[in-house]
């Protein structure tokens, strides 16, 4: 493998979706407000995966550090357990931690261009994003190994994504974004906690209290369930407080597919490979459900 492909195969791009997907919600609600900047959208684009993607690195790395990921070789999964190319010798600690940082850098080049040249609010919230994605991971702050992992990626890749992009866009916050980024939140925070399950020897071998460390696996999978089902009933509140227009309640539709993902994984939830059907099942209801949202702002 050529070092250009390992390089970018180690940023995990399968989950680049998760970030991509709240940037077109909060386009189209600036969209549906006749604000819409070609360049500012590219800009905030950029900015985005690469932070995503540098976190994605980071996340690789404080793992190795921590112990977790080296240890982590029971119940592997292509969603779980990291890239594992550290692991491997494919990327040395060093070049990961350089990927990581460089990628951030240029994530926050653009940021702070677009905070500049729109609106200073960026300058928040992209520090809060920024702040929060690094000690997801990172000490001695390690949020993920302190239960807290769950509401970190919902804010950075559900609320703070939307809102960021709705801001760069219009200059201005409306609760019609706010209310468009909670079903991404968390459809994006379920995928999280599910991935978590797999780890659960590891996490809690190395001390990584995650919450499904906390709650130990059998009573953590009903809060799996009820978090994915929040998604669908924030809908629903969000047509009903007239926040969301009517036709986004065609964004429940995906509640199928949660539905039938959730029935394996309540029953595989401790069997590793066993639970990939629902990861893959919540990562394509995060997909639609995101994608009809933007599509019901354009009206």
């Amino acid at each position: 493998m050529n070092r250009a492909k390992t390089y970018f195969l180690s940023v995990r791009p399968q989950f680049l979706p998760a970030i991509i997907i709240p940037v077109l919600i909060g386009t189209a609600a600036a969209w549906n407000e006749d604000s819409f900047a070609p360049g500012v959208f590219l800009l905030t684009l950029i900015a985005a995966i690469s932070y995503h993607a540098g976190m994605n690195i980071l996340n690789d790395y404080f793992d190795y550090l921590g112990g977790t990921d080296n240890i982590n070789t029971g119940a592997l999964t292509p969603f779980t357990g990291g890239s594992r190319f550290i692991q491997q010798g494919l990327v040395s600690p060093k070049e990961t931690l350089d990927i990581g940082l460089g990628l951030i850098a240029l994530g926050s080049v653009a940021g702070i261009w677009l905070a500049l040249t729109t609106t200073p609010w960026l300058f928040v919230i992209g520090g809060v994003g920024l702040f929060t994605g690094f000690f997801y991971s990172a000490p001695p702050l390690s949020l993920a190994g302190r239960g807290l992992g769950e509401i970190t990626v919902g804010l950075d890749f559900g609320i703070l994504a939307v809102l960021g992009t709705y801001v760069a866009q219009t200059g201005h916050f409306d609760l019609k974004p706010l209310a468009a980024s909670i079903p991404v939140a968390c459809l994006i925070s379920t995928l999280l906690f599910i991935n978590e399950f797999p780890d659960y020897e590891a996490d809690k071998a190395t001390g990584k209290r995650t919450l499904v460390v906390r709650l130990g696996p059998k009573r953590a999978r009903y809060y799996v369930a009820a978090l994915a089902s929040a998604a669908y009933l924030s809908i629903i509140s969000g047509v009903l407080a007239g926040w969301l227009p009517l036709i986004s309640l065609a964004a429940v539709l995906p509640l199928i597919i949660i539905i039938k993902g959730m029935k394996v994984f309540l029953h595989n939830y401790n069997k590793g490979p066993g639970i990939i059907p629902a990861i893959k099942s919540v990562i394509l209801a995060h997909f639609c459900t995101g994608i009809i949202i933007a599509i019901s702002l354009l009206f």
